[in-house]
C-alpha cells in the first residue's frame, strides 16, 4: 500500500536528529519545510523549502500556512514553545514534540516507564538551561504542547541518541578509542547496563508514527546491553587488537575522573541514577520501534568520524591521563 504524501514542517531540522528526519522523509516522498534561524548548517538540503525566523519573536514566515504534521526538534523553554504553539495550533492535524527521558523526576529506579513522575523546576519560570534544569524545562514544554494540541500530540522521550552527526561524541569516543588499539581504560563493572538508540532508527520510527497519526507519550531509547558487550562489538567492527582494562569506580572517583564526559556512558554511583541507562521502552517497541544491528551503528559512526573535520573529540579522557591512570592502577594491584 502506497503511503500518502504528507506536508511536514520541522522546527529546527539542521542539527543532529533533524537531518536524519529529513533524509527519511525524502526517501518516502513527503513534502518538507524547515523553519529555523538559518545560521546552523545552512547548506543542508538546498532542495528543501527553508523558512527563516525565530520561534520566540519572529514567526511571520509560518503565519497562514498549514501542514499535515509538525515535528518540533528544538523546544527547550516552555514560554518560547507556547509562543510558537499559539501560532501553529490551527496549522496542523498532528504535532510531534521531541522531548527527553531527562524530563523524569529522577532515575532512582530501573525500568522507568511513561507514567513515572516528571521533574519540576526548583525556581518557577527559570529559563537558564543547565544540567539541573534541562529535564524540568523539557517537562514544562511537554505540558504546553499537550495544552495546545491535546489529542493531536505525539511526545517522544529519547535517551542517548547516537550515530552520524552526533556532535556530543559521547558514543563516538568508544569506537574511535577501541580502533586506536592498545590498553583501553574502561569504567567500573563490565556488566553495567548501557542504552542508546541509533539516530536513524529513531528517525524512521518517528516518521512511521506520523504516517499513522499516532499520539501519546513514548520512551524511545534503545535496547539495553552490558558495557562489556558494547566494547566487544566495537572491537569486532574495528578488527583491532585491544586490551580492555576495567578499572574500579572507587579508583576513578578517587582520581577525579569525570563520568559521562571523560568516560562516556559511565554514570557513577555518586549520581544515584541506576535507571538512567535502563529505561522501559516496551510501549514504543509495541508501536513498531525497531533496531538495526549494533555493528552497523558502530561502523557508520566510525565512517562519519573519519570524514568530518574536527579538532578532536568533544568527549573522552585525555590519552596521557588514561595511560597514567592505568599504570597507577596496575601498581596498586601488585
Amino acid at each position: 500500500m502506497k503511503t500518502m504524501i504528507l506536508k511536514i514542517l520541522i522546527l529546527g531540522g539542521t542539527n543532529f536528529l533533524g537531518p536524519h528526519l529529513v533524509e527519511e522523509m525524502q526517501s518516502r516522498g513527503h513534502e518538507i519545510t524547515l523553519f529555523n534561524r538559518g545560521t546552523q548548517n545552512p547548506s543542508f538540503f538546498p532542495d528543501v523549502e527553508q523558512l527563516h525566523g525565530n520561534r520566540e519573536n519572529d514567526l511571520s514566515a509560518l503565519e497562514g500556512r498549514k501542514w499535515d504534521a509538525i515535528i518540533d526538534t528544538c523546544g527547550y523553554i516552555p514560554r518560547i514553545v507556547e509562543v510558537s504553539s499559539r501560532v501553529l495550533k490551527d496549522a496542523t492535524k498532528h504535532y510531534t514534540f521531541i522531548s527527553s527521558i531527562s524530563a523524569y523526576e529522577n532515575f532512582h529506579h530501573i525500568g522507568i516507564d511513561e507514567t513515572y513522575p516528571l521533574a519540576q523546576l526548583d525556581v518557577p519560570d527559570k529559563e537558564e538551561i543547565t544540567e539541573k534544569t534541562y529535564g524540568a524545562l523539557k517537562a514544562g514544554c511537554e505540558q504546553v504542547i499537550q495544552s495546545y494540541f491535546s489529542d493531536r500530540a505525539l511526545i517522544v522521550r529519547p535517551g542517548l541518541i547516537v550515530g552520524p552527526y552526533d556532535h556530543t561524541d559521547r558514543f563516538t569516543y568508544w569506537p574511535v578509542r577501541i580502533k586506536e588499539g592498545g590498553i583501553v581504560l574502561a569504567p567500573g563493572n563490565p556488566r553495567q547496563n548501557v542504552q542508546f538508540i541509533d539516530v536513524r532508527d529513531l528517525a524512521c520510527w518517528i516518521i512511521d508514527m506520523i504516517e499513522k497519526q499516532a499520539t501519546g507519550i513514548f520512551n524511545a531509547t534503545g535496547q539495553k546491553m552490558t558495557f562489556e558487550t558494547f566494547l566487544a562489538e566495537c572491537q569486532e567492527v574495528s578488527k583491532t587488537a585491544v586490551n580492555v582494562e576495567w578499572v574500579s569506580e572507587d579508583f576513578l572517583l578517587e582520581h577525579k575522573v569525570q563520568d559521562w564526559t571523560e568516560l562516556p556512558l559511565w554514570v557513577s554511583k555518586e549520581r544515584n541514577m541506576p535507571g538512567f541507562l535502563s529505561i522501559n521502552i516496551d510501549k514504543a517497541v509495541s508501536a513498531g520501534l525497531k533496531f538495526r544491528p549494533l555493528s552497523e551503528t558502530i561502523a557508520a559512526t566510525l565512517d562519519w568520524n573519519a570524514q568530518r573535520k574536527n579538532d578532536g573529540l568533544k568527549a573522552g579522557i585525555d590519552r596521557q591521563k588514561e595511560q597514567e591512570l592505568l599504570k597507577l592502577n596496575m601498581k596498586l594491584k601488585l
